[in-house]
């Protein structure tokens, strides 16, 4: 695909993550996942319950997270992770559910745990690092992955950059996800040394990426990948943009801390570099 064209053959991804449900009171967590084509067990449910509760009980002694009403965390922070589930499972490079060895997963700047701990729950056949620079943000989600028995997942106290050059990480992970990050280009160049060839990222972004995505379809081959799907999740405040590692990265990338997001490649504007998420809002 050329640096600057479109997609050579746009892909839709509406049939594989549900539909909508209709506007109205909140049906709750269960039936919203379900309306997406995700069917939640009361297990996972059950670990939602919690992790709701002690996203509550931590935000009260540092920020976490903006969103902190019960019913906003399910539906603003729970179901938007949720929903990348059939998308997840329709891009891997294999087949998750059949796959011979773990399937690795790595969720850069995880801040509060998403989409990266939604994920550890629905899918505990994945191993799941969660990347956050922050230590008190990394504590919490240590405490997260033991309080709910996420016995698949770990955090790591590090910046994307430095473990993009990381022996132990480098070329490791089979997919990767960041929410509220950086622009298209950043992510990019942070998500892509960590992939494995074939690997897939998922970057679920704000609606109006009219300035972002085109820089980002000129940035992809610059780290070996391409953007091979854009669509928007159900309940139309999230845009997911997919993107596959199609061959080795440059040793010079990621570059140093910092300047993937001051200097992203691609050419993107600095009115544009924006880190805000699906919503156009703070996690």
């Amino acid at each position: 695909m050329a640096a600057t064209e479109p997609f050579a053959t746009p892909i839709s991804i509406s049939s594989v993550i549900g539909v909508s449900a209709p506007p109205g009171a909140w049906p709750g967590l269960s039936e919203a996942a379900r309306a997406s084509g995700v069917a939640l067990t009361s297990e996972q449910l059950d670990r939602f319950d919690r992790y709701r509760d002690l996203l509550r009980h931590w935000n009260t002694r540092f920020n976490l997270t903006a969103v902190v009403e019960p019913e906003a965390i399910e539906r603003r922070l729970f179901l938007d992770a949720v929903r990348l589930l059939p998308a997840l499972k329709r891009f891997a490079p294999f087949d998750l559910d059949g796959a011979s060895r773990t399937p690795r997963l790595v969720d850069i700047g995880s801040g509060a745990g998403f989409p990266g701990l939604p994920i550890a729950i629905c899918r505990p056949d994945l191993a799941v690092t969660l990347v956050e620079a922050t230590a008190k943000k990394v504590a919490f989600l240590d405490a997260a992955a033991v309080e709910l028995d996420l016995e698949n997942t770990r955090a790591i106290h590090a910046r994307a950059e430095e473990l993009g050059h990381e022996l132990a990480h480098r070329g490791s992970y089979d997919l990767a996800t960041a929410r509220a990050v950086a622009s298209l280009p950043a992510l990019l160049e942070l998500s892509m040394p960590l992939l494995r060839e074939g690997g897939i990222a998922l970057f679920p972004k704000g609606l109006d990426l009219a300035t972002e995505l085109p820089a980002g379809q000129r940035a992809a081959p610059l780290v070996g990948s391409a953007l091979i799907a854009d669509d928007v999740l159900p309940g139309g405040e999230t845009r997911l943009i997919v993107a596959r590692k199609t061959s080795a990265t440059s040793r010079r990338f990621p570059r140093r801390a910092g300047i993937p997001t001051r200097q992203p490649i691609g050419g993107l504007p600095s009115s544009a570099r924006s880190d805000s998420g699906p919503g156009g809002g703070r996690r």
